[in-house]
């Protein structure tokens, strides 16, 4: 980098570390102010006994709302739930994604054209998205219904429903998120020498054998990253959950997400809301250290 004479006739140079630091300061600070400021308020709405009727007024309540929690009964159905939505998202988008990548990587056809109507869903938004699924899975529109009066039945299927609502909004979730999945790996794809497929060739691997141990490895990094992206990604949904099951049906589909919005929303409880929000952040930084620990500090250190 370019310096400054100094008074002593020596030039000044920034390190990388500052010269990051003050490239990076205009982003903190935009950081502080759309970030810490509403964190830093909503951890002092979880303090806090929020009342609208007769005067918007505060009480400071200490921990209680966090101590409510432990009591609540939908709140440790709401976790179970999102830990259940969370995974089944992640293991779809992550399989999906990489079978559309290893297909889009195979010689075709108009591979521009392939390639545009597979990112399609990730360019529907999460809203439309939850639309489209709640006319597929529901009972009197869906496919599954109409499939079934094809062959002749004559009551409506519905999979909107205590038993199978969590595997629909996985589908569903995974169906938006797995083409950005499958590009990034298409990406990695392109990057292997083809040489090492002909060495394969010649060592007789089998194609799962290849797959194992010539296209997988360098793939390893990118899945870990994804993986670490969907599971934050489906942790916080709601817009999704709310449009196609509305925490329904009953609360067989009322992930955290969902259940802060009615509280918070719905009943005006704003500082359990919040309390239920730091819950679900710690839940979401969690998930991801752990993420790191067990797959992402052995990928980084090859």
């Amino acid at each position: 980098m370019a310096g400054q004479v100094t008074s002593t006739g020596r030039t000044s140079e920034l390190s990388n570390l500052q010269f990051a630091l003050l490239m990076a300061l205009p982003v903190l600070l935009f950081l502080v102010l759309v970030v810490a400021y509403p964190l830093g308020y909503a951890l002092w709405m979880s303090f806090q006994q929020i009342v609208f009727f007769g005067g918007y007024r505060t009480n400071f309540v200490g921990l209680a709302n966090y101590a409510t929690m432990l009591g609540d009964d939908k709140f440790w159905w709401s976790i179970w739930v999102t830990v259940r939505f969370t995974v089944e998202s992640v293991l779809l988008a992550m399989a999906i994604g990489l079978a559309l990548a290893l297909l889009l990587n195979r010689p075709m056809r108009r591979p521009g054209l392939i390639r545009t109507i597979i990112m399609l869903p990730w360019c529907v938004s999460l809203y439309g998205t939850g639309i489209m699924f709640s006319y597929l899975a529901t009972g009197q529109t869906g496919f599954a219904t109409a499939i079934a009066f094809f062959f002749g039945a004559d009551r409506p299927v519905s999979f909107v429903n205590r038993q199978w609502v969590i595997e629909v909004l996985a589908i569903g979730n995974a169906w938006n998120m797995a083409p950005l999945v499958a590009f990034f790996l298409l990406a990695n794809l392109k990057t292997i020498p083809t040489r090492l497929y002909d060495l394969a060739a010649i060592d007789r691997m089998s194609p799962l054998e290849t797959f194992w141990n010539v296209t997988l490895p360098p793939l390893r990094f990118t899945l870990f990253v994804f993986t670490c992206i969907t599971t934050v990604l489906s942790m916080k949904l709601f817009d999704f959950i709310f449009v196609l099951s509305g925490g329904g049906p009953g609360t067989a589909s009322a992930v955290m997400t969902y259940q802060i919005y009615k509280i918070s929303f719905r009943d005006l409880n704003l500082g359990y809301g919040a309390a239920q929000s730091f819950v679900l952040l710690f839940l979401i930084v969690g998930s991801t250290m752990t993420l790191y620990a067990l797959w992402g500090r052995r990928e980084a250190a090859r």
